[in-house]
Order: structure tokens, then sequence, then C-alpha cells
């Protein structure tokens, strides 16, 4: 196979033999199984990436990463991709990702929604939000339905001379079509805009856009917060409804050793978290300050914000968005979940001072001109296209042409896109350095009489997150205690202590804030536990004893009495 390049979007068959590529290089760190199958029947990949040699990958902390559960959203693939190959290729030459993949676990989903994504690729493409089953409506609604109508292999947009159009050109750019103001001259060149299309039974007057019958939005479907369609666009029938987000949280919800969560969209150059339907008051203090700290470590890292989905980016009109997976993920297993959403030509334009949705309702012209000029100088072009003729089949004479969306909004132009996705896979790696991890503190064996001996063993917590990872984890109870279990041999017995205990939570070095904070520096032993056991056997017998929690792993050991 050709080396494996991150300057461009790849097919779903592409993609799984560049993950396979991978695999068949490192086998001992990297493992590939499927989860489930899509709605058309593709296989969903799941690599799993650890050092076998240092223990299984379900025995260590890990982190969870997914992309691509929206169609056109396909710079995720590649972000995801590139992870896979900076851990595969890191190991033994990176210091942290040695590190990590010797004492951590990677859980990567380079593509959630591989039917939406081949439509979005194809020769003649569609564009959809995500699933491509017809739901919640199977008939074909009448009106504009969007397509490659002159075989370019894009779909842009179709400007139409109409004395009512409400666009006009603007004096600062004859591409540009800017409003129309209510003082202009009735007798002036106006325009409508339509996305490039047929009109599906036009009757030769209106143009309504049709209802596309595959209206699922995939993040959407998860189960946190989820309400119907008359509430959030796209939820689906019920929660986890279509099979790649059931597949999804099956298969995570099977790794409860998954301590942090992301997944992987585009665009806006942002680190997304919880919470999508509550203002961040609600959120438990301790975790948001962690997740502030984790936000400015990846803000360093990335040169993305961390920003929160209620207070920053919300869409116009909505109370909320609810049914996402990030949400999912922290709201009810207890996990940090991020959402990042790749590229922005806003911040590759050079502006600055915009916010994160608002913009696509107002902004001034000079953004635009901005744009434009970045186009021009950077695209060659090629981002803006200039207004062409075509007649169409419906319509006559139209010109085709603006922006490329989907090459140059939804997803990052082929020479932007690995400087823009590798700082990423830092990022994952630093959470995964971040997350519990039990290590063996010290052992102690004292003779207390004839025959009789006390075992204390006293563990740690080696991580920044606490075991249990967030509070919100202990409030829906989806973390359990640090278990501690001695085995005995034949003739040896237990005096005092059960053989099985439960030791609680172990802070991590997050509990930290500062030397001037309201708790001061102060450094207590909240980050170890000890267990201890009395136990009657002839001198010179070996225990067993085990320590095991899902989110911190395990640790084995020995003593002899």
């Amino acid at each position: 196979m050709a080396p494996l390049r991150f300057d461009r979007l790849y097919p779903y068959d592409d993609l799984c033999q560049a993950v396979m590529s991978l695999a068949a290089q490192r086998p001992d760190l990297m493992t590939v199984e499927t989860i489930g199958r899509s709605h058309e029947g593709r296989d969903v990949p799941l690599a799993t990436l650890t050092n076998s040699a240092t223990g299984p990958h379900d025995e260590k902390p890990a982190v969870w990463v997914d992309a691509n559960i929206h169609a056109t959203e396909i710079t995720g693939s590649t972000a995801a991709l590139h992870l896979l190959h900076r851990l595969v290729t890191g190991y033994g030459n990176d210091e942290r990702i040695t590190r990590a993949l010797d004492t951590r676990t990677f859980y990567v989903v380079p593509r959630v929604n591989p039917d939406g994504v081949e439509l979005a690729l194809a020769a003649s493409p569609t564009y959809l939000r995500s699933s491509t089953r017809k739901w919640p409506r199977t008939d074909e609604a009448d009106g504009l339905v969007l397509e490659d109508v002159d075989g370019d292999g894009r779909i842009l947009t179709m400007r139409l001379l109409d004395p009512n159009g409400a666009w006009k050109v603007s004096d600062a750019d004859s591409r540009l079509l800017v409003p129309r103001r209510p003082d202009d001259p009735p007798d002036g060149t106006y325009y409508r805009l339509l996305d490039e299309g047929r009109i599906r039974n036009y009757d030769g007057v209106l143009v309504p856009y049709a209802t596309e019958r595959r209206s699922l939005d995939l993040n959407r479907n998860f189960p946190a917060g989820w309400r119907t369609q008359s509430e959030q666009q796209g939820a689906g029938p019920f929660p986890t409804s279509e099979p790649e987000v059931r597949v999804l949280v099956d298969a995570l919800t099977a790794r409860t050793n998954v301590c942090a969560y992301f997944a992987y969209h585009t665009y806006s150059a942002v680190n997304l978290r919880p919470y999508d339907d509550r203002p961040d008051e609600k959120m438990p203090a301790a975790d948001l300050r962690r997740y502030k700290q984790l936000g400015t470590w990846g803000e360093e890292i990335t040169g993305y914000k961390a920003v929160s989905v209620w207070h920053d980016f919300r869409y116009p009109n909505e109370e909320a968005i609810t049914g996402a997976a990030d949400s999912w993920a922290y709201d009810h297993l207890g996990i940090f979940g991020w959402t990042t959403e790749f590229w922005s030509p806003l911040k590759a334009a050079g502006l600055t001072d915009y916010h994160l949705i608002e913009w696509f309702e107002t902004h001034p012209i000079d953004d635009d001109l901005a744009l434009l000029r970045w186009s021009d100088n950077e695209l060659d072009g090629q981002g803006f296209v200039s207004w062409y003729p075509y007649e169409h089949p419906q319509l006559g004479p139209v010109e085709i042409g603006g922006w490329d969306f989907f090459h140059v909004w939804s997803n990052a132009p082929a020479k932007y896109m690995e400087a823009e996705i590798a700082p990423h896979a830092d990022f994952a790696v630093l959470h995964a350095l971040s997350t519990p991890r039990l290590e063996l503190h010290s052992t102690d064996v004292e003779a207390v009489g004839d025959g009789v001996f006390r075992v204390r063993v006293v563990v740690h917590n080696r991580g920044w997150m606490a075991t249990n990872v967030t509070e919100q984890a202990m409030t829906r109870k989806s973390v359990p205690p640090i278990a501690a279990t001695i085995t005995l041999p034949d003739g040896a017995a237990l005096v005092t202590g059960d053989k099985r205990l439960e030791l609680g939570q172990l802070a991590g070095w997050s509990r930290a804030v500062g030397m001037l904070s309201w708790t001061g520096p102060t450094d207590d032993t909240s980050d170890r536990a000890k267990a201890e056991w009395t136990v009657r056997a002839v001198p010179g017998t070996r225990v067993e004893i085990e320590f095991q929690h899902p989110r911190a792993g395990v640790i084995r050991t020995e003593v002899t009495l």
C-alpha cells in the first residue's frame, strides 16, 4: 500500500485498508475488530491500541475516539487515522506515546457513519446530515433537491436573475452577493439564490425545498437528554434506534475502563464540552474546574479554545442541543466527553472577533471580503467559485458558483489538513496520561502470633484524574470502588478481614488547586488506600493479592508470610 496521506478524504474501502495496514505493522500494539454494522451493512471497525506485553487492553485506563458520525465531516476520519499512525509510529520514538501505550489503552472508531460518507464522496455527490436511512418519511416530497446538476463533482449555489430577488451584487467585489436594501431602486439587477439542484415535479412557478427523506442526525440519537422529533430535529424514533449509534453505545459501555471520550467533527476549530442543555452552574464544581483545566491544556497544544455547548454553541432558535454523544458520555457514564470541531475558514482567513454560531446569521461585509481574499491567495480561487453560466433543464439560464462548502468549510482543504489535525493526537495522549492509574505503594507482613500474620498492602493513584474520573460518575453510580481481593492456598485461613474488601475511590493530582486557594496547598493522602488482613498459615506460605478498578487498572502482587 502507498504511504498514508493526511491531506485527503478517504472513501470507506481506502480507510479500512489504511487502518489494517497500520495494524499489520505493529500487531503487538494494535488490533482491529468489527463492533457492528451500519444501516447499509458496512462494518464499523474499532482499533484497539496498547502494548500487549504490559497487560491486556481492558486492564488499563483508556481514551475513546470516534469520528465522522456526520456524513460530510470527513476530516474527522483523517484525524482519527492520523492518531492511529502517530501512536503506532511514535511507540519507542516518543517518550510520552511510549509511556501512554505501555500503561493505557486507546480505542479508535475511525468512521461511525460509513454510508453517508460514501454518498458525499461519490463522483456525483449527495450531502446528508448523517444516516442514509429514510426517516421520518419514506415518500419523495416535491421541491428542490440538492444535486450536482452540471456534473462537475460539486454542489454549489445557483443564482437567477429575478426582479423580486433578495440579493444584489456587492460594490466591493462583483462575485459577492449582499442582501437587498428597502431603498434600492426597483429596476435594479437582483438575484434569487438557490442551492444547486433539480426541482421534483416542478410546476414552472414555485420552488420550495423538498423535505429530505433521510433526515436523521445520529448525534441526536444518544440517550442523554434525548427528545422526540417535535423537540429535537433528527433525533430518531427512540434513543439508540439507529444501528451506528447502538453499536457505539454498546461498545463503549462494555469497555468500562474508558475515562475520556472524543468525537471528531467539523467545523469551527473548537473543543466543545458539556453541558448542551443547561448552564455551567449545573455541573459539579470540581468537574467544571477539571474540564476547564483540560481545555486550557488543549488550547496550548492545539490552538483550539474549549467552550461550553450551552453557553457558546447553541444554534439560533434552539433552546438546547440534546442527544449528543459527548453529553451522554459525561452525563450518564461520568467520563470527560468532548466534541472536537476541526478547522475554521474564518480563523484561516485571519478573522478573530466572531461568535461561533451567530456569525452565520449576521456579520460585516469586511469578513466576506477577507474570506474571498484568502480563497484567492491561498486556494487559487478554488474556495469561492466565480459564477459561470449554465442552462438549467428546468429553470433555464442560471449561473452556478459561490463557496465550495464541502471542500472548504465542511472539511479542511488539502493543503491545511495535516497541520490542522496533527496536534490533536498530542491532546489525546495528554488525556491518556491524565487518567487514573493504580500502582503498588508498599507491602508489609508482620508476624503477630504463632503462625498468624498481619498483611498490609497499600496502593495509590498515579494519575491526574481521580479513580472515579468525575463527580458525575459518583452521582450516577456509574463507577464501583476499588476492590482488593486476597487468595489463600489450601491450609491457610483468614482470621480477620473479608476475602474481598472495597476501598472506595482515590483522588488524583488534580486535587492540587493552588497554594493560595481556599483549601490551601495541603496534600493529604486521599490518593492512597490500604487493605489489611490477618492470616493463619504456615510460615513461608505465599498469598496472592489483587486490586482492581475498572477505570484505574489492575494490580497483582504476591507476599510471603
